[in-house]
């Protein structure tokens, strides 16, 4: 079994570029450290990969980076 630390980090969101942009900004402003991944996959293929671009965050932060998401979702 595998034992998890606050600074392990763990995907919170994937989609087009434009959308994980967003939610990176959102999550910027809420003072949590993010990092985008894949964005360099999107910008030579475009959107031939599907939901390839992802946004990840260390665990401690995973549940307020979820709640921050979810109300950007809602607020759009």
């Amino acid at each position: 079994m595998t034992e998890h630390t606050p600074d392990d980090v763990v995907r919170v969101a994937s989609g087009t570029l434009v959308q994980v942009e967003l939610y990176q900004e959102v999550l910027k402003e809420e003072g949590i450290e993010s990092k985008l991944v894949g964005g360099d996959l999107s910008a030579s293929f475009g959107t031939a990969i599907p939901e390839s671009v992802e946004l990840w965050v260390h665990r401690s932060d995973e549940g307020r980076a979820a709640a921050a998401i979810a109300d950007a979702e809602e607020h759009k």
